[in-house]
C-alpha cells in the first residue's frame, strides 16, 4: 500500500488549442517528452507525488481542451483549483495575445 499524501493541490493548465498543454502535463507526470498528442476532448487528468522535507504532496494536473466549443465544460474544473498555469506557444504571437482572454475567464 502506498503512503497517503498529506496535502493535495489542484493545478489547471489552460490556453489555446494545439499549443502543447497535453505534452506539458505528460512531461510533468511521466518525466517524458512527447512531441505529438491527440487533441484533448474536454479535460484530461494526471497526478504527481512530490516529497519535500518528509512531507508527501499530491499534485493533480488538469489539462483542459483549448477549443472554444469546450470552454463552457472546462469552466467547471476551475472550481477548487489552487493554481492555474496559463500557457501559450512562443512561435505563435496570437496565442500569447489570447492570454488576456484566458485570464478574464479565470
Amino acid at each position: 500500500m502506498s503512503p497517503q499524501p498529506e496535502y493535495l493541490f489542484k493545478l489547471i493548465v489552460i490556453g489555446d488549442s494545439a499549443i502543447g498543454k497535453s505534452c506539458l502535463m505528460h512531461r510533468m507526470c511521466h518525466n517524458e517528452f512527447v512531441d505529438d498528442h491527440e487533441v484533448t476532448v474536454g479535460v484530461e487528468f494526471g497526478s504527481l507525488m512530490i516529497k519535500m522535507e518528509n512531507i508527501l504532496f499530491k499534485l493533480q494536473i488538469w489539462d483542459t481542451a483549448g477549443q472554444e466549443s469546450f470552454q463552457s465544460i472546462t469552466k467547471i474544473f476551475y472550481r477548487g483549483a489552487h493554481a492555474v498555469l496559463l500557457t501559450y506557444d512562443i512561435t505563435q504571437m496570437d496565442t500569447f495575445n489570447h492570454l488576456k482572454t484566458w485570464l478574464r475567464e479565470i
